[in-house]
């Protein structure tokens, strides 16, 4: 009798190129988890960000607001921040909470103390605030920082803009927020 050099049974287990496959289906799908996972990091980031620039300007307008008497003020103080941390000292200003303050020296702690706190929580933050009529530039659209003022009566606009995270400081970035600022129109009040 011959002996039998063959295998009448099939082989059990796995050959080294279904593991070699399998490895790779499965690192595939690891990347693409994490890759998602970076990217819900990020955009959960800049949603704080963008959340934390629309309460600031709203507390700016809101502070405007409630310094009503700036809008009769030349210059208006507020109209004067033009600030970029990335190049710009922060004014300071006295405090007014231990003694009386002037509605302009009232207003410059408040807009020393706002451009602090906006400094601190956006990263390179930029802040203007300025009468434009067309804070959208429709050919590029995008935001824009100049500020295009028909006169007196144009809205008052707070831009806000800061650096992505893991990006360079960019000056020449449009802004990612602009809204406009509550005012007072003092000509149509009862005196």
């Amino acid at each position: 009798m011959r002996p039998n050099y063959f295998c009448s049974h099939p082989q059990s287990g796995f050959t080294l190129i279904e593991v070699m496959v399998s490895l790779i289906v499965l690192s595939a799908g690891v990347y693409g988890v994490l890759t998602m996972q970076m990217i819900s990091i990020q955009t959960t980031q800049q949603t704080n960000y963008f959340r934390t620039a629309l309460m600031a300007a709203t507390e700016l307008s809101d502070k405007m607001l409630g310094n009503a008497q700036q809008d009769d003020a030349v210059p208006n103080p507020f109209l004067k921040i033009n600030y970029q941390a990335t190049s710009d000292h922060r004014p300071s200003a006295n405090s007014c909470t231990d003694r009386d303050c002037s509605p302009v020296q009232l207003a410059d702690a408040e807009i020393a103390d706002w451009l602090e706190r906006i400094s601190a929580t956006l990263p390179d933050a930029r802040a203007v605030v300025c009468r434009d009529d067309q804070p959208w530039n429709a050919q590029k659209s995008r935001l824009t920082w100049d500020c295009q003022a028909a006169g007196e009566h144009s809205a008052t606009i707070i831009k806000l803009g800061w650096t992505d995270k893991g990006a360079q400081a960019d000056i020449t970035a449009p802004p990612k927020l602009a809204i406009p600022a509550g005012s007072v129109n003092h000509s149509n009040q009862a005196r």
